[in-house]
C-alpha cells in the first residue's frame, strides 16, 4: 500500500492552501484522524466537511474511510504469500501514480519546445532512450542524451528545451547537475523519480513518480525499472491517442 505521505508528494502538484492545512493537521494527528468521523475532521480544521471529501478525491482515494484506513496501515508491514504476489502489488501501485491532468502538463511542454532531451545515467539510461526514440519517431525533435557535457552545452546554447531527467533516487550527481544547468538557463524541467522526497523533484517544474522497493546487492543497484516504463508508457500512450 502507498503510504498516506507518499499520496500527498503524488498530488501536491495540485494541492491549495486549504488542503495544505488540513494535511498538516493529518500529519500531526494521525493517530487520532484515523478513528475520527469527517465531521470531526473539519470541524477541527475549520473547513467544510466536502473539503475533505475533494481532499481524499485529489489524493486518489476512494472517500474518507479509505484514508483513515491507510493512516492505521502506515506502519504495518505487508505480508504478502509470495515473491510474485509482492511484485504484482508493487506493479499495481504503478498504476495508482499515473495522473492524465499532469500528463497533459507534460506533453504540452514537450509539444512547445523546440527540442526535448532525455537524460539518465547507469541502467537507467535504458528507460530513457527507450522513450526518447519513441517519442521521436512521433515529433522528429527528441533525443536521448547520454553526455552530460553535451547535454548542459545544449542548455547553455539554446532556447525553449524541456530536459527531461530520469534517476529512481532523484539523487543522482550527474542528473542534479544537468537540471541544475537547466534551471539556471530558464528551460523546463520534468523528473522522473522514486516516489519520495527527492533533489532532482524539487527542481523540476512537473514531477512524475514511479514506485519500487530498492534493492541492493554487493554494491549493485538491481532495483527493478518496470515501474519507471509504467509511468512513460502511460505519458506516451496519452500522448499518442490525444495528440497525434
Amino acid at each position: 500500500m502507498i503510504t498516506f505521505e507518499q499520496h500527498v508528494l503524488n498530488a501536491e502538484y495540485k494541492l491549495n492552501e486549504t488542503e495544505e492545512a488540513i494535511i498538516s493537521y493529518i500529519k500531526a494527528n494521525q493517530e487520532t484522524v484515523s478513528h475520527m468521523s469527517i465531521g470531526k475532521l473539519a470541524t477541527a480544521t475549520y473547513v467544510a466537511p466536502n473539503a475533505i471529501t475533494r481532499l481524499c478525491k485529489k489524493l486518489s482515494y476512494d472517500g474518507f474511510v479509505a484514508l483513515k484506513l491507510a493512516l492505521r496501515d502506515t506502519n504495518a508491514i505487508d505480508q504478502w504469500g509470495s515473491e510474485q504476489l509482492l511484485q504484482q502489488a508493487i506493479i499495481n501501485r504503478n498504476f495508482d501514480l499515473i495522473d492524465e491532468q499532469r500528463e497533459d502538463a507534460v506533453i504540452e511542454a514537450m509539444m512547445i519546445a523546440k527540442k526535448n532531451f532525455f537524460f539518465a545515467v547507469g541502467e537507467t539510461a535504458y528507460v530513457a532512450q527507450n522513450f526518447a526514440d519513441i517519442f521521436n519517431a512521433a515529433d522528429q525533435k527528441t533525443q536521448f542524451v547520454t553526455y552530460e557535457n553535451q547535454i548542459i552545452y545544449e542548455i547553455e546554447n539554446d532556447s525553449n528545451l524541456t530536459i527531461f531527467c530520469i534517476s529512481q533516487s532523484g539523487e543522482t550527481a550527474q542528473t542534479l547537475r544537468v537540471a541544475k544547468a537547466a534551471r539556471a538557463n530558464q528551460q523546463t524541467i520534468i523528473s522522473l523519480t522514486g516516489l519520495q522526497a527527492n533533489t532532482l523533484s524539487r527542481l523540476a517544474d512537473i514531477a512524475l513518480y514511479s514506485y519500487a522497493q530498492l534493492k541492493m546487492w554487493r554494491g549493485y543497484n538491481l532495483t527493478d525499472k518496470t515501474p519507471l516504463f509504467i509511468i512513460m508508457k502511460a505519458l506516451f500512450d496519452r500522448y499518442f491517442r490525444n495528440y497525434v
